[in-house]
Parts: structure tokens; C-alpha cells; sequence
């Protein structure tokens, strides 16, 4: 649909005004049925994983295993600068046009629009949103609606930019699908590292053990996740008591830049709205990072992979002893196939 010489809600006074476009037909590329359907069948096997793997150094098993809980770290701290951003501006621009929607809506439902170009491109908006399942439903006569958006908009301005003042803490504990891949032993493992695999039935449930705590596979990329996953990230009505943290957080901590597709990576995410007692604080690559201890029972662990390196015969023997000292002898220990030369 030609979205261009269209009048725009904000100047429907105007003599010759333009239609803002609709973000939903900014989504390139809508898949056929087909390509939905080997999506879905995508979705749900990667949903059926049994065990996520943590990528850590000799210091990190020995922490973790020896205090029992794992680091959940603030999202803004990770090694990919765009986190929150990526979806962040993604989403700024979606809800900016939604705005322009509601308003929209308003104007038809009070009868207050007379011109057929512009009841027609409501229309076609309201049936975009009917097929995707996104803000299909604005709340008719919903008074508050506008502004509720306008607080969140505002909120998404304030997390661009190298000065970033962020409304919201998503602190994460990141795990991979895969527990002997060679560029997570790259990047994470370092020199002698190690794989811990943990049973995700167990990591979904510790994070219900925190408020609106959530565990899942990170989509990569925005469309993707508005094509395939928009009933986990988008939700289908937009009222007045829609919040950033409660409504939008996990847009932006689940969503990243395609170019990290490789990682398969899955986080147990916990969201908080302020600074609490519990959070601590380390040295991190960026300087000092905010975090927070997360427990986990000793059967969340089920398998420990020694990654390449010297001294490999050794370093499977400590580990062995190393768990069973904590009560873990029941977590296989196995060898990285990857030969790596370190």
C-alpha cells in the first residue's frame, strides 16, 4: 500500500498535509504462510531445550559453583553496546506511530473526520493490526490513553545516547543453546574455560521467584520478533494502565541486533523499577557494574564441559573433585570436541 501524499492526524487542518507512515508496513519482507509456519516449528524447538549452557573462566566455575548462585548483571553493563537501544529505538518509533493511530481512532469514533482518505487509512490501519495481533485494540473512549503513551515514549527517549539515564534495571544472566561452541569459548571462556549446563525447567522456575522475573531465548532482530513472537513481546491492547516496565521491558531486554544470531542465547531476566539493598557491585569490562546474586539449587546443574586448552586431563580431574567436595556428583563432566589451540 503507497503510503506517501497521505494527510496526517497532527495537521488535518492543514491545506496540504502528509500521512505519517504506519510502522507495521515498515516491517520488510511479511513472510508467507509457509515461512510462518517453519518459523513457528523453529520456535517451538528451541522452546523445548532441555539444558542452557553459562561460558565462564576457571575463577567464574569456582565462584559459582563453591557460593551456589549465579551473577545477574545489568543489561546497560553487557559486552553488546546496543542493548536496549537496538529494540529501544525500534520500539520508540513503533509507539510514536501508534500514537498517531490512537488519535486516529479518536477522531473516527467522535466523528470528528469527514474526509475518506483518511477513514480509509484508518481502516487499513485497524486491519494491519487485526492480522498481526499488535494494538489491536486501543481502548475505545479509553481517555487516558494518550498520555499513558506520551509517558512511555518519553521514558524510551531517555535510555538513547552515550548519556542515557535509563527509568528502568533489567539485570540478566546469560545462557547459550549450544555448550561447546567456538566463539562463546572465544569470547567468554578465555584460556581454560568451561561450560556449565543448567536444567532450564529450573531456571524458569527460580525466576518466578522474582517479580515479573523471566526466562526465555533472546529473537534477533525486531521484525522477527513482531513477525513470529508479537504475543510475548507486544502486547495485543493498548490501555491506559500500560507501563514501560510492566508492558515493554522484555521488548527490549529480549530483543538484539541480528549480528549476534550465532549465540543462541537464552537470559534469566529480572526487572526492577529502582535501586534495592540487594544489588551489588564488581569491576567490570565498563567500569563498575551493578548486579545481583541469584541462588539456584545444586540439581540445576547437570553437566560441566572442560573447554580447549592445556592441561585438559587435569583440569576434567579438579573439576570432578571440585564437585563432588560440593555435593555435585551426579553433573557429568565431559570434554570440549572444539580444537582450539589456546
Amino acid at each position: 500500500m503507497n503510503t506517501t501524499n497521505r494527510l496526517g492526524v497532527s495537521d488535518m487542518v492543514d491545506s496540504n498535509p502528509a500521512f505519517s507512515p504506519d510502522w507495521l508496513i515498515e516491517i520488510e519482507g511479511i513472510p508467507t504462510r509457509e515461512e510462518m509456519g517453519l518459523a513457528r516449528d523453529l520456535s517451538i524447538d528451541l522452546k523445548r531445550a532441555d539444558t542452557v549452557y553459562h561460558y565462564t573462566t576457571a575463577t567464574g566455575l569456582l565462584g559459582i559453583i563453591s557460593s551456589e548462585h549465579l551473577w545477574a548483571t545489568d543489561v546497560e553493563f553487557l559486552n553488546d553496546a546496543q542493548e536496549l537501544t537496538y529494540a529501544g529505538e525500534r520500539l520508540l518509533h513503533a509507539l510514536q506511530e501508534e500514537r498517531e493511530t490512537v488519535r486516529f481512532r479518536e477522531l473516527v469514533a467522535a466523528g470528528n473526520v469527514h474526509t475518506t482518505e483518511i477513514v480509509n487509512e484508518f481502516q487499513s490501519r485497524e486491519e494491519r493490526r487485526e492480522y498481526w495481533g499488535c494494538h489491536k485494540d486501543a481502548g475505545s473512549g479509553n481517555w487516558g490513553l494518550l498520555e499513558t503513551i506520551d509517558t512511555i515514549i518519553e521514558g524510551l527517549k531517555q535510555m538513547r545516547g552515550p548519556s542515557r539515564t535509563s527509568p528502568l534495571h533489567a539485570y540478566v544472566s546469560c545462557f547459550c543453546q549450544d555448550g561447546d561452541l567456538l566463539s562463546q569459548w572465544r569470547g567468554y571462556g578465555g584460556v581454560g574455560g568451561y561450560s556449565i549446563g543448567f536444567d532450564t525447567r529450573t531456571l524458569r522456575n527460580m525466576a518466578y521467584h522474582f517479580e515479573k522475573g523471566e526466562f526465555r531465548r533472546i529473537t534477533y532482530g525486531f521484525d522477527l520478533a513482531v513477525k513470529f513472537e508479537r504475543d510475548e513481546f507486544f502486547p495485543e491492547y493498548l490501555h491506559s494502565g500500560i507501563t514501560l516496565l510492566g508492558d515493554y521491558l522484555n521488548a527490549l531486554t529480549m530483543i538484539k541486533n541480528p549480528a549476534f544470531r550465532e549465540e543462541h542465547e537464552w537470559r534469566l531476566m529480572i526487572p526492577r523499577d529502582d535501586l534495592r539493598d540487594d544489588v551489588e557491585f564488581r569491576v567490570g569490562p565498563v567500569g563498575v557494574t551493578p548486579y545481583l546474586q541469584v541462588d539456584f539449587p545444586l540439581d540445576a546443574i547437570t553437566e560441566v564441559i572442560v573447554g580447549p586448552g592445556q592441561h585438559h586431563a587435569e583440569r576434567m580431574n579438579g573439576t570432578r573433585q571440585l564437585l563432588r567436595r560440593y555435593g555435585m556428583s551426579h553433573v557429568d563432566v565431559v570434554p570440549s570436541t572444539t580444537s582450539l589451540r589456546l
